[in-house]
């Protein structure tokens, strides 16, 4: 519309006597005063409004392959059933965890013949409730014990250190310069400091975190760092290469690091980042195992101890034993776990279905991932063979890796399945930024303040409209504000 056009539209609106905002206004004014929602804390008004804007769903088409899972297919089992969880969240929290120990202990080759890193990125979307601590806690007991211990060590070494700095006296030797920081997990992160904690620390790390919306919704993936914090962590994933220069920061250059993810995350605080356009642009996602469990049935009570499992207990073994190994400096010299004549076949059978479903067939709505699929397939198997011992790919590992990402990727077009509507999207981000400022605010400066998905003016008046419909906010005077949200219990 030109702007002689949009001028005549505004002055036709004043001689309705009402503009788009004072009929919101005047609608707002016929509502009752108190909202028929009854307070609850933040995190579950959240959950509730994800499920009144959009039902809930699962991206799953089927049962969790578990048997695919190879050498961790029992305690996954054994976790899944003694502690009532969904097969897909024990399976996805062992390999993940298994992929954080194994990428400093070899790389695999894929497909084409390249050699990439043994990471993984997961993610595991479940309702509250649903055991992501359950699950998260077995699976990386191992690590956190090994943290505990040498930690407070290193810290000590590192005092001690200092200290023999401060006090040496001119010609006394310099002190033996300490080993790098032995940590290994991280529930948060921002690309400056993920670069300082591999100059500093050991070569393989982990972004691991059952309450994910604190890196989803955190500062690494607010809408100005987003696509930067996306471009980073895909780079690492294929290649294992820190590179930047930033005034006073100096110049970071880390060759061979490796890092593996998993997000465990409610729906209610996803936001926009499954649908944000610029993720998949870079193709963060794509590089993702998805799991999206059905949410639990009510469960007996039952109780039972990880420590029960003998299954467990050889996975923690064999944990340790990964743990045990000396840290690299460097992973890209690491030994390469090839595929074997019969595992090319089977990975070769599955690119070029997977070729044809993307660009013509039934998942060319989720082609991105389609296409990253063989690689995904080749690296799972390379981690089920790596935690395992074995140093080559044959053809039963190929096709465990086959049918795991097979099945995320069935998670992936599940997940997407509502992505020709925006709208629940749009209102869930409005929502969310609405209900933790507290206060109302004016309508019209939303286009300046709020998430940057939800300014213009087409999406913030779908989003209300949706927001109205389901009763989850109030306005008067033009002012809007957040229902439902009692701020006094977070």
């Amino acid at each position: 519309m030109s702007a002689i056009a949009e001028a005549d539209h505004a002055l036709e609106a004043a001689r309705r006597g009402a503009s788009i905002l004072d009929d919101v206004a005047a609608a707002s004014a016929r509502r009752p005063a108190v909202s028929a929602l009854p307070p609850l804390p933040l995190a579950q008004a959240l959950e509730r409004a994800q499920g009144l804007l959009a039902p809930p769903t699962n991206g799953g088409s089927g049962d969790y392959p578990l048997e695919a899972l190879g050498p961790l297919a029992e305690a996954a089992r054994d976790l899944a059933a003694g502690a009532q969880l969904a097969p897909a969240m024990a399976g996805q929290s062992l390999l993940a965890a298994a992929a954080l120990l194994v990428q400093s202990t070899a790389n695999v080759q894929t497909l084409d013949g390249s050699t990439k890193p043994l990471s993984l990125y997961c993610l595991t979307i479940a309702n509250s409730g649903d055991g992501k601590d359950t699950a998260d806690r077995p699976a990386l007991r191992p690590v956190h014990a090994f943290q505990r211990q040498a930690g407070p060590q290193w810290e000590a070494d590192r005092a001690a250190y200092e200290d023999a700095k401060a006090s040496r006296n001119r010609g006394d030797a310099t002190p033996e310069p300490m080993g790098p920081a032995p940590y290994r997990l991280a529930a948060d992160l921002t690309i400056e400091g993920l670069r300082r904690s591999f100059v500093e620390g050991v070569a393989a790390q982990g972004i691991f975190s059952t309450e994910a919306a604190i890196v989803l919704a955190g500062h690494a993936m607010q809408a100005e760092h987003r696509t930067n914090t996306a471009a980073n962590l895909c780079g690492i994933w294929d290649r294992g290469h820190l590179s930047a220069i930033r005034g006073g920061a100096g110049r970071t250059e880390r060759y061979g690091v490796r890092l593996s993810a998993h997000l465990l995350i409610q729906p209610a605080a996803l936001g926009d980042v499954l649908n944000d356009e610029s993720l998949a642009g870079v193709g963060f996602w794509p590089r993702f195992l998805l799991a999206w469990p059905a949410p639990l049935e009510p469960r007996k009570y039952k109780p039972w101890k990880p420590e029960s499992s003998e299954a467990l207990r050889r996975y923690w073994g064999d944990c340790e034993r990964l743990l045990a190994r000396p840290m690299p400096v460097d992973c890209d010299a690491l030994p390469v776990i090839e595929l074997d004549s019969g595992a090319t076949r089977h990975m070769a059978r599955f690119f070029e279905g997977m070729e044809y479903e993307g660009r013509k067939g039934d998942l060319r709505d989720v082609r991105p991932f389609t296409l990253r699929a063989t690689e995904l397939a080749c690296r799972i198997a390379g981690v089920l063979a790596a935690f395992a011992g074995i140093q080559t790919i044959d053809v039963g590992l190929a096709e465990c890796g086959a049918v795991l990402a097979a099945h995320a990727l069935d998670n992936w077009q599940a997940a997407l399945a509502g992505k020709a509507d925006p709208v629940p999207g749009w209102a869930s981000t409005l929502y969310r930024w609405l209900a933790t400022r507290g206060d109302p605010v004016a309508i019209r400066d939303l286009t300046k303040l709020a998430p940057a998905s939800v300014r213009p003016r087409s999406r913030r008046d779908a989003a209300i409209d949706r927001l109205k419909a389901c009763g989850l906010v109030a306005m008067d005077e033009g002012d809007i504000g957040a229902l439902g949200v009692d701020h006094a219990r977070n």
